[in-house]
């Protein structure tokens, strides 16, 4: 029997066997063949770009809520536990809605789910801006951050079905970057709407400033559900829902777009190769059964429980202390003038919290008008942007190694954990301050996370997957915040150094995540 002598017979072998395959199968591709195929241009460029507007839109509605409360405070007559309740409403809307996204997703379509769900939380955010009171804004951002919600699941399952395989990761570590970039957009476009002075008495409320800086951040909603209408549905959930046609149709839309020759297009049929086709397109008890059951038997009850784990773990650690950022901000730079030399990051909040031990509720508003002087101060709007902006750039950056996941979700969690253990003992505030910030980079991880919901489940499950992992993520925050809000002042130290801990044990199960070669092999 006569063996290949080199590398070049190997190759043209299988370049024999694949022109085999390709007469006796005419025009049968498997999805990842045929995506291949399509060709990478205009098409998955401009969706990259809708699904980080889309990201974008979603973390202005659900984080900027803070700036608008802020804002909003001597108008709407706010207490400090009001400001709280108000607050807490995004976490609130996305907990509740997680788990109906992820079926809508996985039965109705990736396009569809988003394109309503941002246009609905449009509406919803532009009339909160009318609000006569601070419960019907609650009640209205309640129902806003709901909707958006459905961005974080759909849009990595819908990005991540419309690229191949070289890109894939990257693409989701650019997607995650949006989430980096929001917080300087909010918080720019807050001080030059807040700098502005006026009154105008319209429907029965006051419009002032705070209003006009909701309706303004409430438009990347709609501009998001606009830029959403001229794509397409996934193609791989219509060949996983048995719309093999239409699967067809839009591939060769997307090779089209991409610049090629739509008769010269090879793809007549495709079928999946994980073979994963259940029927759950009809609403029912079983249907939603059949959906979550098997993410926690084997064989993915592992991949579901470590993956979750580090959701807790890098959401608990980032957003239990994002959510209240400003606050950290103001009380630091506050303190940071009248301290003692040598004082240390805690010394800072334990001295807030011995000139203002008694907490007292926001003054009420007096009859006049005028009195009410809505601003936010400069220093917490300029930390707030090189935060957001640093942390963009960094994810950006972190994207080109996309090929190498594993190691990088160890070393970021590794360096965040250190940091954290570090910032109350350099006996200097400033480099504590400091120290703070590399603590947050677990937010770089987000991505990953969701590149391997992407990639270690068959498709039918990756929007219920990554929607009951947006559960996990904000029950974990919302937890987290109030942990944190109350220990910060009286416990500092504890905080942070439980903070640590949870990273560094969140780097330890990191060890058991799969290696990119063996995701790609198999």
């Amino acid at each position: 029997m006569a063996y290949p002598k080199n590398s070049s017979d190997i190759k043209h072998n299988i370049d024999d066997i694949e022109m085999i395959g390709i007469k006796k199968i005419e025009g049968k591709y498997s999805y990842e063949d045929a995506l291949e195929i399509t060709g990478h241009g205009k098409y998955n460029y401009g969706l990259l770009l809708t699904c980080f507007m889309v990201i974008i839109a979603m973390g202005i509605d659900i984080f900027g809520l803070g700036i608008i409360v802020t804002a909003s405070t001597c108008d709407l007559n706010l207490t400090l536990t009001q400001i709280g309740i108000l607050s807490s409403m995004s976490f609130a809307g996305i907990i509740v809605m997680s788990y109906p996204w992820g079926y809508l997703s996985d039965t109705r379509g990736r396009k569809l789910v988003l394109m309503w769900a941002m246009g609905g939380s449009f509406i919803s955010s532009a009339i909160s801006s009318l609000s006569p009171t601070w419960q019907v804004l609650a009640a209205l951002r309640f129902i806003s951050s709901a909707l958006s919600s459905a961005a974080e699941s759909a849009t990595y399952a819908l990005i991540g079905e419309c690229c191949g395989t070289r890109v894939r990761a990257k693409y989701m570590l650019l997607i995650t970057s949006a989430l980096m970039i929001t917080p300087t957009l909010y918080y720019i476009t807050a001080y030059l709407i807040m700098k502005l002075d006026f009154t105008i008495y319209l429907l029965g409320i006051v419009y002032r400033p705070w209003r006009l800086l909701t309706l303004i951040m409430a438009l990347p909603l709609g501009i998001s559900a606009l830029l959403l209408w001229y794509f397409s549905e996934s193609p791989k959930f219509l060949a996983n829902v048995g719309r093999g046609d239409d699967a067809v149709k839009v591939l060769k839309r997307m090779y089209v777009v991409n610049g090629n020759d739509a008769d010269k297009f090879p793809v007549k049929e495709v079928y999946l190769e994980d073979g994963n086709e259940e029927a759950v397109g009809v609403f029912s008890l079983r249907s939603l059964w059949v959906q979550i059951a098997p993410l926690f038997k084997p064989p993915l009850l592992g991949k579901t429980v470590l993956l979750y784990y580090l959701t807790f773990v890098t959401y608990i650690a980032n957003n239990s202390y994002a959510i209240i950022l400003p606050t950290i901000f103001n009380i630091f730079f506050t303190s940071y003038a009248t301290s003692a030399a040598g004082a240390s990051f805690c010394d800072l909040f334990r001295l807030t919290n011995t000139t203002y031990g008694e907490v007292t509720p926001v003054a009420p508003i007096t009859p006049e008008v005028s009195a009410c002087k809505n601003t936010i101060e400069d220093n917490t709007i300029w930390a707030g942007c090189a935060h957001g902006m640093s942390f963009f750039i960094l994810n950006a950056l972190i994207s080109q190694c996309a090929g190498k996941r594993k190691p990088l979700t160890i070393v970021i969690l590794l360096i965040a954990a250190a940091a954290g253990a570090a910032i109350n003992n350099t006996g200097d505030a400033i480099s504590g301050l400091i120290l703070f910030y590399i603590f947050l980079t677990t937010a770089m991880v987000f991505g990953v996370i969701s590149s391997y919901f992407v990639d270690l489940y068959p498709t039918s499950y990756r929007g219920m997957i990554a929607c009951l992992g947006m559960m996990v993520a904000r029950l974990s925050a919302f937890a987290g915040t109030n942990l944190v809000s109350g220990a910060m002042t009286d416990n500092c130290s504890v905080a942070l150094y439980s903070g640590a801990g949870v990273v560094l044990s969140g780097a330890v199960a990191a060890i058991f995540l799969p290696s990119d070669s063996r995701i790609h092999s198999s």
